[in-house]
């Protein structure tokens, strides 16, 4: 559903909260937690973020669609306390419920009913969920066509 960059003691690491609402913490930086989650789904994030930028035209932070169930969006989460610390959190685009405006913040809402604070305004958190929406919607695209392939087949 989310992966959250936190400090601890030893340093900086991952919050990950699953389907089922449940935190763990991993003490490995966020982009080692995408490196191998990318890889554990026999994804390369590289090709990924190419794919994204030429879909979306982002150059940075752009949405991760790993699956048609994992388009990961980014959203800026805190303030970095050391430069090169990790500031954005990626969440599930498929988890997302809503979003409100608070000042200059804006509040996230999930599912489950979980809120975070996102420090962009909102107008630049709708350009990244647009943008995480394409991805998701090509990626299901490709699951249709793949699916009404099989069934002209009679697989």
């Amino acid at each position: 559903m989310a992966l959250l960059p936190q400090y601890s003691d030893l340093g900086d690491g991952t919050v990950v909260v699953d389907s089922m609402n449940k935190d763990v913490f991993y003490s490995m930086g966020q982009r080692a937690m995408l490196h191998n989650l990318c890889s554990r789904c026999c994804k390369d994030i590289h090709l990924l973020r190419t794919w994204a930028s030429q879909l979306t035209g982002q150059k940075i932070w752009m949405p991760l669609g790993i699956s048609y169930e994992l388009v990961l969006v980014p959203l800026k989460i805190r303030e970095a306390k050391i430069n090169g610390d990790a500031t954005v959190g990626y969440f599930n685009f498929n988890y997302i419920k809503d979003i409100r405006e608070n000042k200059d913040e804006t509040i996230l809402i999930m599912n489950d009913g979980r809120e975070y604070i996102i420090l962009w305004q909102i107008r630049t958190v709708r350009k990244h969920l647009r943008d995480a929406m394409i991805i998701h919607s090509l990626l299901m695209k490709k699951l249709d066509d793949m699916l009404w392939a099989r069934l002209q087949k009679g697989i």
